[in-house]
C-alpha cells in the first residue's frame, strides 16, 4: 500500500458479488452447495460434533437437520 500512496495510484475492483444477484448464481446450475456438506446430524448429536470440533475429522461441513 505505500506505493500505492506514494505513487497516488488507484485500487479499482469490487469486493464480492451484489446481494440482488446471489439468486441467479445459485439458480444458475453451476454451484452444487450441497456438495459442501460433509454430514448431517440430529441436535443432540451436535454437542459431540461442538467438542470434538478440534479433532478435524472429516472433510465438509456439519449441518444439524434434526432439532
Amino acid at each position: 500500500m505505500s506505493k500505492v500512496i506514494a505513487h497516488e495510484l488507484e485500487i479499482l475492483g469490487s469486493h464480492g458479488m451484489q446481494a440482488y444477484r446471489y439468486d441467479a448464481m445459485l439458480q444458475s446450475g453451476k454451484l452444487a452447495p450441497e456438495k459442501l456438506i460433509g454430514k448431517t446430524i440430529n441436535l443432540e448429536q451436535s454437542i459431540d460434533a461442538l467438542m470434538n470440533m478440534d479433532k478435524f475429522e472429516g472433510t465438509g461441513v456439519t449441518v444439524i437437520t434434526e432439532f
